[in-house]
C-alpha cells in the first residue's frame, strides 16, 4: 500500500496545528505530509509504522515524525484511542530565525527527524507536560512560544533514538557532502546489482581501504553493511506496499541466496520477511 497525501491546512490565525483526537479508534490510513509531526499517545496500545519501522506503543509514547515519512498508527481495539497531534512547517519560522544561534541545535535536530525520533522516559515525561501547556494555551503568542520551547527541550535529550533505518533516512534526504552524494547516487542505481568495492570507491575517486573508512566516518558503518541494510529498507518497503512474494522480493533486492536474505531481515529487523509482512498488513488492513 503506498502512503496517501495527507493535506494539512492550520486555520485562519495559526501557523501550526494542535489536535486533540478522542475517537473509537485512530485512523489508520497509511499516509505522509510535508508538516513534522508530534504525536503524544493519552490512551489506546497498538502498532506505528514510521518509515520502514513497525513497533509497537501505549499510553505515554511521543514521537517527532519528520517531513514526508510515511507513517500510521492502529490500535489493537476498539474503544477509545486518545491522542494529541502537533503539525508545523520549519518555514513557519523563516529561515533568518532558524539561522539565530540560540536556534544551533534545533537545525540538526529537525534535520535528523528524517528517520523519526523516539525519546528517553525522562524526557519523554516533561515533554508531556510542556505539550499539555501547548494545548491548554489561550493566546496564540504564547502557544508559538511553547512550541519552540518542546523542540529545544526534545533535541536536548542525549539518549533520544531514531526511528527508521539508516538505510531508511538516506534515501529519503541524502547527506549533503558532494562525494558521499556521488556514491550514494551510484548505490540508488545500481543497488540491485552485484556492486563491488572497486566500482564504488572509483565513483568516490578513492583507494578501496580509504572507502571503507570514509563509509565509517559519515555513516558510522562499513560499505558492506551499509549496503544490507539498504537492500532490506528497499525489501521491507516492498514488503509493506506490494504482495510480491518474499523470494522474488529477495532476489530483486539484491540477495541470490534466499536464506541469506531471511538472516539479514531477521537481524536488522528483529523477525522474518513474512513476519513482518503479516504483522504490518494486520496494522494497515485494520
Amino acid at each position: 500500500m503506498k502512503p496517501t497525501r495527507e493535506t494539512i491546512l492550520p486555520g485562519a490565525g495559526r501557523s501550526f496545528v494542535c489536535l486533540d483526537i478522542d475517537q473509537s479508534e485512530f485512523d489508520r490510513h497509511y499516509h505522509h505530509h510535508p508538516e513534522f509531526e508530534i504525536t503524544w499517545i493519552l490512551e489506546s496500545e497498538g502498532q506505528r509504522l514510521i518509515g520502514d519501522s513497525v513497533e509497537g506503543f501505549g499510553p505515554g509514547d511521543l514521537v517527532l515524525i519528520g517531513r514526508w515519512v510515511p507513517h500510521q498508527y492502529r490500535n489493537w481495539q476498539r474503544g477509545k484511542a486518545r491522542a494529541r497531534v502537533i503539525q508545523f512547517r520549519s518555514e513557519m519560522l523563516g529561515d533568518d530565525f532558524l539561522s539565530l544561534p540560540e536556534i544551533s541545535d534545533l537545525v540538526p535536530f529537525l534535520d535528523g527527524a528524517t528517520r523519526g525520533w523516539s525519546f528517553s522516559m525522562p524526557v519523554r515525561m516533561e515533554a508531556i507536560t510542556l505539550m499539555q501547556g501547548i494545548f491548554e494555551q489561550k493566546r496564540a503568542t504564547a502557544r508559538l512560544l511553547g512550541l519552540i520551547e518542546l523542540l529545544s527541550f526534545l533535541s536536548a535529550d542525549r539518549n533520544r533514538k531514531p526511528i527508521a533505518s539508516v538505510a531508511y533516512q538516506v534515501t529519503a534526504n541524502r547527506q549533503k557532502v558532494e562525494r558521499l552524494q556521488r556514491v550514494l547516487s551510484f548505490l540508488e542505481e545500481h543497488w540491485n546489482d552485484t556492486v563491488k568495492l572497486d566500482d564504488v570507491a572509483r565513483v568516490a575517486a578513492l583507494h578501496p581501504q580509504s572507502l571503507s573508512r570514509f563509509f565509517g566516518q559519515h555513516l558510522g558503518m562499513s560499505f558492506q553493511e551499509y549496503l544490507v541494510q539498504f537492500r532490506i529498507s528497499r525489501a521491507a518497503r516492498l514488503l509493506i506496499e506490494t504482495d510480491r512474494t518474499v523470494s522474488d522480493i529477495a532476489f530483486s533486492c539484491g540477495f541470490n541466496n534466499l536464506s541469506n536474505f531471511n538472516a539479514q531481515f531477521k537481524r536488522i529487523k528483529g523477525q522474518s520477511p513474512r513476519g513482518f509482512r503479516k504483522q504490518d498488513s494486520v496494522l494497515l488492513s485494520g
